[in-house]
């Protein structure tokens, strides 16, 4: 009998460390942007707009992406310089979705572009923008983490004109919950269309928009603590 109990006590202690392991354990994310981007791009209207995806069943787990009311003013563009690296081995560079916080799980940075590309409700049925012209790529529809952008092939510097890669950004404010708890609230900072153009002619894509020279902390856009 004592042998009985012992082994009874031994198995109640492994259940009970099993339970008490097998709970979820991840993190809770929430940017803290720094004032001075956070006013400039205007992201409490990103924060309070629009939800794509608003018919979302929130008793599970779910992914929900919110984008200004007013898209297209929400808009920035950023204007790469490319004249110190133009040569014939630079055939491409990436264009990433840019964060505040480096440590979303990819898993939800990946669930909040697929509601993005959706077909049903993505950016692309909700973002109707006629500017962007067919010389640059649109991404709508396409989104990922890091596109490749390809030079093209006649493109080459030009004396007293600068080489230029224009990229126009949507800011959109995601967020993430198993269904009981909400586990991130980031914003991302996702790239919609990019050319490659001279100075002289990044006006002619850029008309109306916002300039914003994005400058990265660490490889993530700056947020409050970093700038304290």
């Amino acid at each position: 009998m004592k042998k009985l109990s012992f082994v009874f006590v031994i198995f109640m202690l492994i259940f009970l460390v099993s339970c008490s392991g097998g709970g979820n354990s991840r993190s809770i994310i929430v940017d803290e942007p720094a004032t001075e981007i956070y006013d400039a791009l205007n992201l409490d209207s990103v924060k309070n707009g629009v939800v794509l995806n608003g018919s979302v069943d929130k008793t599970t787990a779910y992914s929900q992406v919110n984008i200004a009311e007013n898209t297209f003013e929400s808009l920035f563009y950023d204007v790469i310089e490319l004249d110190d690296y133009l040569n014939d081995r630079f055939k491409s560079l990436s264009v990433k979705v840019l964060f505040f916080n480096g440590n979303i799980p990819s898993d939800d940075a990946l669930s909040f572009l697929d509601v993005m590309n959706s077909a049903e409700y993505g950016l692309s049925e909700y973002c109707h923008i006629e500017q962007f012209s067919t010389d640059g790529v649109s991404l709508f529809g396409k989104l990922a983490l890091s596109q490749q952008a390809n030079v093209p092939e006649n493109y080459e510097v030009k004396a007293g004109d600068a080489t230029n890669l224009v990229v126009v950004y949507l800011p959109t404010y995601c967020i993430y919950s198993d269904g009981n708890q909400i586990y991130t609230k980031v914003f991302l900072m996702v790239p919609v269309y990019y050319i490659f153009t001279y100075a002289s002619l990044t006006n002619n894509y850029t008309s109306n928009l916002k300039k914003y020279k994005v400058e990265l902390v660490d490889g993530v856009l700056p947020s409050a603590e970093a700038t304290e």
